[in-house]
């Protein structure tokens, strides 16, 4: 039987809430049409609020520490580990995508066999790469293919095209990109045979967004005070584009003095707005914050999957993961080699409206390059989210009702100890702190990956 060809469409830092529903006023006409005929999964959880911890998740089906990806710091991948990529190139595909170029440093990807595949600057859709991916996607690639394409056209520090920066595109910056995204999309979806393609749209996590809506105007904190910090707003992303590798160290310390400044100036700003507990967390949000948290705004993300034999229009409400997306993909295309010993499980039941468990999200945040900052750790279920912080289990507990409280603004860790005590067998179950060990590490393999994130304005 003939494979079906893959598309894989990753967009970094998009949120469910402003792909789908009553929350986003983006213009998104095509997506909006493939959420008409495809299936879509309104309570999908990311592994981990970071890049590379995602993509170890979504293409091998584990929580991303068993995956080998940090083991004390950035690693390659477990070279033992099979994926996605593994099990498609025993059914016969070739591979093709575009992806920034620490992907090509950590051990994950497959030889892809279009040019120019990594890179290593903000290059969004507009900057060529949108009409690069279309030449490619017209030029009859050979069947079956498997296109991964990852987008930072939603990545900090965004870049609106000038035809997108309007109000009919979104209320916010945040929004038109998102339009733009929309844009691009339909122009990949018009040079393929959607009857003969399986499409899948996610994203490696979401994000703070520091834009709100308030009594009908816009205020975002990047903007507070712009003559004092308009400096602070462009220097930032410039260093971590060209400043040389052997300065990064340098460029760190500016990063987090810039942010300090930062924070001051928005708490001062915000401290006058009569803000909600779950507005005021995301406007005063920096990404030098020594304390990591994992609410929603950071890990629940979209996943859309559009195949010609599936049913159309469906939403699914129950809790998925990122990890459950390469065994459903190995599914749907009717692989006989399958992913084994994975923590992630095939949709395709239920999807065909089959019965399946109630599933569980072990969440974690990823760390920083430069700086030792507070982690937590978590699991995500249709009902409750829980984290606390990663290495004492009694510092910063949260729990909240996602049912009554979607905001998660009133943590009730407190007065639900029963449920806290739950959660934590949860994490004994999955047996984390076992895989914590440190093993032997190549430095020199650590500074490669690490150099990269900087370079693309990770710290």
């Amino acid at each position: 039987m003939k494979k079906k060809n893959v598309f894989v469409i990753i967009i970094d830092s998009l949120r469910s809430d402003k792909f789908i529903g009553s929350l986003k006023t983006s213009h998104t006409p095509n997506i909006d049409k493939l959420i008409e005929n495809g299936i879509y999964f309104c309570n999908t959880v990311s592994p981990s609020d970071g890049t590379l911890f995602s993509w170890a998740g979504i293409f091998s089906g584990k929580y991303s520490f068993r995956t080998g990806i940090n083991l004390g710091r950035f690693s390659k991948v477990d070279k033992k580990m099979t994926t996605l990529f593994h099990l498609l190139k025993k059914n016969g595909y070739d591979f093709y995508g575009h992806l920034p170029e620490v992907a090509s440093k950590i051990g994950l990807f497959p030889n892809f066999n279009n040019e120019n595949v990594f890179f290593n600057k903000y290059v969004n859709f507009e900057d060529g790469l949108g009409q690069q991916i279309i030449n490619e996607l017209s030029s009859n690639l050979k069947t079956p293919w498997c296109y991964i394409l990852h987008s930072y056209d939603l990545h900090f520090p965004m870049k609106i095209p000038e035809k997108f920066d309007e109000i009919r595109y979104g209320k916010i910056k945040y929004e038109r990109a998102v339009s733009s995204i929309d844009y691009w999309i339909g122009k990949f979806i018009n040079c393929i045979d959607m009857k003969n393609t399986l499409l899948i749209i996610t994203a490696d996590h979401a994000t703070h967004i520091n834009e709100i809506e308030m009594d009908a105007e816009t205020v975002n904190t990047e903007t507070v005070n712009a003559e004092k910090i308009q400096m602070l707003d462009s220097i930032a992303p410039k260093i971590g584009r060209i400043i040389p590798e052997k300065l990064l160290p340098i460029k760190s310390k500016v990063f987090f003095a810039l942010e300090k400044k930062r924070k001051k100036q928005k708490e001062k700003f915000v401290s006058k707005l009569n803000l909600k507990p779950h507005q005021l967390r995301q406007i005063i949000f920096q990404r030098g914050d020594v304390d990591k948290f994992l609410y929603d705004e950071n890990i629940h993300v979209p996943l859309l999957i559009v195949d010609s034999k599936l049913t159309h229009g469906t939403k699914i409400e129950h809790l998925t993961r990122s990890i459950d997306i390469s065994p459903t993909i190995l599914d749907i295309i009717n692989s006989e080699y399958k992913l084994e010993n994975v923590d992630g499980v095939s949709l395709l039941p239920e999807i065909n409206n089959k019965k399946s468990e109630e599933r569980i999200g072990f969440v974690e945040n990823t760390p920083m390059i430069q700086k030792k900052v507070n982690l937590t750790i978590g699991i995500r279920t249709s009902k409750f989210k829980y984290f606390r912080d990663r290495d004492d289990l009694t510092k910063r507990v949260h729990l909240f009702n996602l049912i009554e409280d979607k905001f998660e603004e009133n943590n009730i860790a407190a007065s639900r100890p029963d449920i806290v005590e739950k959660m934590e067998k949860f994490i004994s179950k999955i047996n984390y702190k076992n895989n914590l060990k440190i093993t032997t590490i190549d430095k020199k393999e650590s500074e490669i990956i690490e150099n990269e994130l900087e370079k693309l304005g990770y710290d």
